[in-house]
Formats: C-alpha cells, structure tokens, sequence
C-alpha cells in the first residue's frame, strides 16, 4: 500500500509525540532545569507547591546569615546615606495598616495614640494624616485582606515576606517593603525540659512549632548550626509536631505532650511558668540575634500614589520609638489599651525586642554600604522555603524592598548612631551554658600553632555561625594526644586556641576579640583510647562552645 504524503506526515508526527513522552518522563526534571537556569521552582499540583527531589535543609543554605552588620559601624553615627526621589502624592483616606497584637508595632500606635484616627494623634497634628491599625492575628486573613486592599500595609517577617512574596509573584501583585519595626531579641525561642541543656540535646525529643512560620526558620537555623549530624538533624525534623500557631505549640509544651516547643513572647515565658523548674528557654533570639527581624510590607499602588503620606508614616513611626525612649510608662499604657494588654505583657513583650529606629533601618537595608541584611535574610529564607516545597516562583529581596522612604530622611537622623549592647567573654565558670556543641577538625602543622590550610573553610564557617548568635561568646577549647610531655601539650594546645581565636577576629572584623574564651586542655580530656593512631587522631580536636552571654 502506497502511503499519501499526508498519510507519512501524520505518522511521522505521532512518532515525534511519543519519542516526546518518552523523553519529558525521563529527562522531565532535567530540561525544567536547564529551561530556566535551575532558578524556577516546583510545579504545584493542586493547591499545593510539589516538594523538590531534596527538601534537606543544609548548615550552607544559612551560611549567609553570618553577613551581619558589622560591629565596628556600631555606636557610631550613620554616614553615606544617599538621598532618595519620591515624587509627590498622598492619600486622600485614612492609612490603613493591618498588624497583630505584638509589642513591635507600638512605635506607630504611640505616635497615633491609639489604634483609629483621633484628634490626639500626632499623626493627624504633625503630618495631617490619618492612620488606622487594624488587628488581624491570622496571617493567612492579613494576607488576604492585603492583596483585596482593604490594608495598605501589613506586618511581616523578613524570613515569612519571602514565602508571601512568592506566592503573590505569581499574579504579579506588587508590594515592597518599606521599614524595619524591629530584631527579635528575645521574643522568639525554643521552651525544653530543664534536662534539654543544648541544642544537641534535642536528638530524640519531640519538639512543637508551627509550620512555615518564623518560629520553624528559627528551628531549621539552630538544628543546623549544632553539632549534630544530618542524619540526626532529620530524625529531629521527622518528630515534629506541627501545631496550628505558636501559642497552640506552648499549650502542647504545657500540657506535657511534647519535650520541647518553638514559640514567642508571651508564650514563651508562660510555658516556663506553668512546667515551673522542670522547665527553662533553651535559646532564643537574645543569643540568635541576627535572625529574626519584623518589618512593614506596602502595597505597590499605594507606594506609587501616596508616596508622601508613607514618608510621613515611616517619619512618625520613628518618632514613637523617641517618644517610647523618654516616656515608657505613658507609652506602654496607649500600647495596653490598645492591644488589650496589661503593661506588664507589654514590658515583657518589648523586652524581647530591639525597635530599631532610622540608624538601624539605615544599616539594615544597606544604606550605609555593604551587603544589606534584609537581602541576606530574604533570599536565605527563599532557598529555605524552597526547598521545603513551599514556594515556586523564583523572587529576589531586592525586588521586593523600597528604601526611598527610609533614605528621604537621612537629613533629620544623620547623627543617629546603632546602639548594641558590647559583649565579653568572661572567665569559665561551672555554670556556664553552652547552647550549641561542635567537635571540629582543625589540622595544624605537626608540633606548631600554624594552620593548616585545609581547614580554613571550617574556621570561616565557625565565624559565620558567631556573627549570627550575636550575644554568645565563644569557648575554643584545644586538645592533644597524650604523646609527648604533658606540660608541652598542654601549651601547645593554648596557642592553638589562640591561633583559631586570632584568625576569626582577622578574618571577621565584626567579631570583637573580646568575645572568646581560649582554653588549653592539653591531653587532659581525652574521647578516644591514646594507645592506637585512630583514638589518638580522634584526641587531637578543637571544642568549640558558644556560650550564653547571659545566664
């Protein structure tokens, strides 16, 4: 039988489809990577983003985390700000401004006097504004009620504004972020029996927290600065149980049901009130201090019209912060009736906090030089969510951040200065408690104190983790074999230390010399038999220890 021309075509056609198939069920993943330079996420199914092939979150992936602002810039005034355009324009309607009951926004409800437009608030008499903060705890309804309009900004995270930004990516929804509110220093952490002393204790317990909230950023981070293994680390994140909120996570705790539970202020403190000695806070944010950060989130309308009336809020925004400094009792008193709070949640609320007024945004967002951290702690909460299976559009922090309204009044805070607590390492003490425990491997040249080069990629990984646990000291404890003279061990162990404490401090100027403890142990400590070659490797080790700053 003689084939038609259309007769070959349509063959050859179906040929190619199935040779087609073929390939894309094979190679599917692979070509979806090269299409879009390995940048693009999952594909959902549902409503649900698919998890990638490994969703295990790495000690790498929060690596960035270390490019905190630099010590040496702290306590002294803000310089090289840039000047910013805004245009004109204002809104002719109250601001609205959705948030939740957290002490971090009373900054704004200071100056406003309240939640809703009143003829006291400083707003309206400094700035002819009108502002009404809206209460709205379920971040899921803020979200909503964000992109609908019925808010024009809203509360945020850095690490939780790059899942939202994700999601609103795919219909092209604009929206940036305008203001830092604050650090978490304090008001986020993890609430364990009294047995749990470290990190490392947590192998095998069952832990509480909230799914792909801040409360599990926080988790994933301290499980992967520890000195536990990856396969033990996943052991920890197949027993957790994710609760529906953070306070339903400490009720868990209360209730016994759970070894530990991730959560933040009141709550946290609550859950060690109601287990009494049984219980304590493992860590929190005032050790992990460069971790959380809340911020303020515009939409992109309201950025593009109203430019003025977000100066003006961002400007009254920092001038509550001043008003809070020099008249706290009144302030915490407008917050408390406003929240519906007494003034000590209050007090405590703000306690676990840093407001962080135009020198800290200033440094924050970069305008000052360097990398900013709202870009580090973004893009590393992206790469985390990603990988978790949570978002799919690729975003970028710097797409999703404007900082024109901080710049624009660089004129009115230039001699504002970052306040940071200093921290110093004081003598070793039996109470001392070490909240994370590694072991590492650092190869010196035989009989000397010279590193080697091979492990200088472990002594930067170690700086990185010290930046972000910002109010912790270092412990470097060096240890030997058992060949040789003890004294002359001993010795040659302190130099070691001192030769690890010295190469941070060149290599990492934010990090204060005055933040180590540098111990030599000598042979004195062994974990392994000195009579064979394998113990006797396992003996000569440097014990690294970050410490409470407060105990």
């Amino acid at each position: 039988m003689k084939l038609t021309p259309f007769a070959k075509t349509f063959i050859a056609i179906v040929l190619l489809a199935v040779i087609g198939v073929v390939v894309w069920l094979k190679f599917g993943d692979q070509i979806k990577g090269w299409a879009t330079d390995g940048k693009a996420g999952t594909v959902a199914q549902g409503d649900q983003p698919a998890k990638p092939a490994d969703n295990t979150v790495t000690k790498n992936d929060f690596n960035a985390l270390g490019n905190a602002p630099a010590d040496p810039k702290r306590n002294e005034p803000v310089s090289g700000v840039a000047a910013a355009n805004l245009g004109a324009g204002k809104l002719g309607r109250p601001l609205v401004v959705g948030i939740n009951t957290w002490a971090g926004h009373a900054p704004g409800v200071v100056f406003n006097r309240g939640l809703d437009p009143n003829p006291q608030s400083l707003y309206q008499k400094e700035f002819g504004l009108e502002v009404k903060f809206v209460l709205l705890e379920d971040p899921a309804a803020k979200l909503a009620a964000f992109k609908k309009g019925d808010v024009d900004v809203m509360w945020d995270t850095v690490d939780n504004w790059a899942r939202e930004a994700s999601g609103l990516a795919e219909t092209s929804f604009p929206a940036k972020s305008i203001i830092m509110q604050d650090w978490s220093r304090g008001g986020d952490g993890i609430v364990s029996l009294a047995t749990i002393k470290s990190v490392e204790d947590l192998k095998g317990k069952t832990i509480a927290c909230t799914q792909f909230t801040p409360s599990h950023f926080l988790l994933l981070f301290l499980l992967n600065q520890s000195g536990l293994t990856p396969d033990e680390r996943n052991e920890i994140e197949k027993k957790i149980v994710f609760t529906q909120d953070a306070p339903a996570a400490a009720a868990m705790f209360k209730a016994k049901r759970v070894d530990a539970a991730v959560t933040w202020e009141p709550d946290l403190s609550g859950a060690v009130s109601a287990r009494g000695d049984e219980a304590h806070v493992l860590v929190s944010t005032s050790a992990a201090t460069n971790v959380i950060a809340d911020t303020l989130v515009a939409r992109g309308d309201v950025i593009e019209k109203a430019p003025e009336t977000l100066k003006a809020f961002v400007h009254g925004w920092f001038k509550g912060i001043d008003i809070m400094k020099d008249d706290p009792t009144s302030s915490y008193a407008i917050v408390g009736q406003a929240l519906k709070l007494d003034n000590e949640t209050v007090s405590g609320m703000l306690s676990g906090l840093k407001l962080t007024p135009f020198a800290d945004n200033a440094q924050f967002y970069g305008l000052t030089g360097g990398r900013a951290h709202f870009d580090t702690l973004f893009d590393t909460a992206f790469v985390i969510w990603r990988k978790k299976g949570l978002v799919t559009r690729a975003v970028n922090a710097k797409d999703y951040v404007d900082t024109r309204f901080v710049q624009a009044l660089a004129s009115a805070y230039g001699a504002q200065k970052v306040v940071e607590t200093p921290i110093a390492a004081k003598a070793p003490s039996v109470k001392d408690r070490a909240i994370i425990n590694k072991t590492i491997q650092i190869h010196f040249t035989p009989g000397s104190d010279k590193i080697m080069e091979g492990s200088y990629f472990v002594l930067d990984s170690l700086g990185e983790t010290m930046v972000s646990f910002g109010n912790t000291y270092l412990r470097v404890e060096g240890n030997t074999d058992a060949v040789g003279a003890a004294n002359a061990n001993k010795t040659l162990s302190e130099k070691r230390a001192i030769a690890v404490k010295n190469y941070l401090v060149k290599e990492f100027p934010m990090i204060q010399g005055t933040r180590f403890q540098t111990i030599g142990r000598g042979e004195e400590n062994p974990v392994a038999d000195n009579t064979t070659e394998a113990g006797r490797q396992l003996n000569r080790r440097t014990d690294i220890k970050v410490v409470l700053a407060t105990q």
